[in-house]
């Protein structure tokens, strides 16, 4: 029996991968000691140390359990250790493709991407599946060697998307984590909901017990609140101090227990952080009810300016100091001010993309009144762990210019832009509200609806121009992958918009647009019970 066991471990030991199953490098790794499994990792990759190479201890990787009961799986992806059981697996974002494998959604993102070669995610973030110092392309790499083992073909990639497809991505679903970094299942809210159930957390003032201890055991004083901003910055320092950083992956940061008490993960990524603190704070349960509530009464605003606009609230929640939920009538009246909102339409409006700025540098009698005054986007300092994006807005205070460069002057940043730092790329949802947050932190000046019309007119011409331009190549390799394909429905829906962007008509339909800016709308609050006598 023991000669069996040994010969059948040499063998596992031959068999057995090359590269790392989470991160998709080589290096030291150890096995999976599950049965026949042949995946191997890296010890900080899985949150154990080199030290546990030398131990006995049997080890089984996240393979092998369901990812929402922990149950034993019934299905996994090829390319990561997610697997669900197939009690739960209506409940994830998973598609079989071959028996018992697949890929989860986040996979099968990447391997879309990789295929179309693309330049960019779903976020705007950069990828580069020919630099091997990057995840992607270690990702693509593993694949066009794991596949032909596994028996499969980029058909099935596209099949398994048309699934996911039909089955419609759940709109209400909860992402957990990012693709290439986190490799976390899209699960239904309905699962995230039971799982949430299963494991309440219990809480003590105004944190959950976790954060609350964690805080303590550092010396932190909580006995007054303290934000979420806050909590992410004392948790920045502590990983710095403690040196928790994965050696290859800056954005990693791999858990000691104090921390996996807190996020109970074995790893998170940086910028998850702050979203991760979400559930360890009393503010953010006490507005998630809220939500559930709002959801179900309507808010009708018109559209002519300078009208005010009244919407009655019926139930809104308030909690008392013994935290029950007490209905009030609540009438609200919501104002147009003076202000612009700094909502994503508005930004688009005065946004330059480096190709754009580019451009107007040949306009030299006009760059300067045309720039300053408009956003930009450049990466974040890798080093600012307060920071949640790769990449930040930034509004144009001013240029200045020498015999070789010009250089941007911009908000909230010491040094002075060169052009080839700005992004070209569309700026995300989250950078965004990030800029709303400098507005709201006086960091930033609030422009007026005067003031960004104006700079929206000035802008228009060259930015549409641009759109264009950029649009027509877009649809262009739309049709040629559409062509290589033989997806014929795709095809003459791409044909028919260049067809029509083309048509001088058009372009002079769009150029003709008046740039419309939203005005910030304030609130006022009355007591129904003052007007109302029942």
């Amino acid at each position: 029996m023991k000669k069996q066991r040994k010969q059948k471990k040499i063998i596992k030991d031959r068999d057995s991968e090359d590269w790392c199953f989470e991160c998709k490098d080589g290096g030291k790794l150890m096995i999976c000691d599950y049965r026949d499994c042949l995946k191997v990792y890296h010890p900080e990759c899985v949150g154990k140390d080199d030290s546990f190479m030398e131990n006995e201890e049997p080890w089984n990787c996240n393979r092998h359990s369901c990812l929402i009961c922990q149950n034993t799986a019934k299905f996994y992806c090829v390319c990561c250790p997610n697997a669900v059981c197939g009690c739960c697996i209506g409940e994830v974002e998973f598609a079989p493709v071959k028996g018992k494998k697949g890929f989860c959604d986040n996979c099968l993102e990447l391997l879309l991407l990789a295929e179309q070669n693309a330049d960019y995610d779903s976020d705007g973030e950069k990828v580069d599946f020919n630099d091997r110092e990057t995840y992607e392309c270690l990702f693509k790499e593993y694949w066009d060697i794991i596949k032909g083992r596994e028996g499969l073909t980029v058909d099935n990639v596209y099949s398994a998307d048309s699934q996911l497809k039909k089955r419609g991505r759940c709109s209400d679903s909860v992402r957990i984590g990012k693709a290439k970094e986190c490799k976390k299942l899209i699960i239904s809210k309905k699962a995230f909901e039971k799982k949430k159930v299963s494991k309440a957390i219990e809480f003590i003032g105004w944190g959950s017990s976790p954060l609350i201890k964690f805080l303590t055991s550092i010396g932190k004083d909580t006995t007054k609140q303290l934000s979420q901003y806050d909590v992410e910055s004392i948790i920045s320092g502590y990983i710095q101090e403690k040196n928790l950083f994965h050696p290859k992956k800056k954005r990693r940061i791999l858990c000691d227990p104090m921390l996996y008490s807190l996020f109970r993960r074995k790893s998170v990524d940086k910028n998850q952080i702050y979203s991760l603190l979400d559930i360890h704070f009393v503010a953010n349960l006490e507005q998630s009810e809220d939500d559930e509530s709002e959801d179900e009464d309507e808010i009708i605003l018109g559209e002519k300016k300078n009208e005010n606009i009244t919407a009655a609230f019926k139930k809104q929640k308030t909690l008392s100091s013994n935290r029950t939920c007490q209905e009030e009538e609540v009438n609200r009246t919501v104002k147009e001010s003076g202000f612009a909102s700094m909502v994503a339409e508005n930004i688009k409006l005065v946004y330059l993309r480096k190709s754009l700025v580019e451009r107007l540098l040949k306009q030299p009698e006009s760059f300067d009144c045309k720039v300053v005054g408009s956003f930009v986007r450049t990466k974040t300092d890798p080093t600012d762990y307060q920071r949640h994006t790769s990449h930040q807005l930034l509004q144009v205070r001013g240029i200045k210019k020498n015999a070789s460069e010009v250089l941007l002057q911009v908000s909230n940043m010491p040094i002075d832009l060169n052009i080839a730092m700005l992004s070209d790329c569309d700026f995300t949802k989250e950078e965004c509200e990030d800029l709303q947050q400098m507005v709201e932190n006086g960091l930033l000046k609030k422009p007026t609806v005067v003031e960004l019309e104006q700079k929206a007119r000035s802008l228009h011409e060259d930015i549409t121009k641009h759109w264009i331009e950029m649009e027509l190549v877009k649809l262009q390799k739309c049709i040629d992958r559409a062509n290589e394909k033989g997806w014929r429905a795709e095809l003459f829906q791409y044909l028919d918009k260049i067809e029509l962007l083309k048509k001088p008509s058009e372009q002079e339909r769009l150029l003709k647009q008046e740039p419309k800016v939203i005005a910030e709308m304030v609130e006022l609050r009355s007591d129904s019970s003052d007007s109302s006598g029942d």
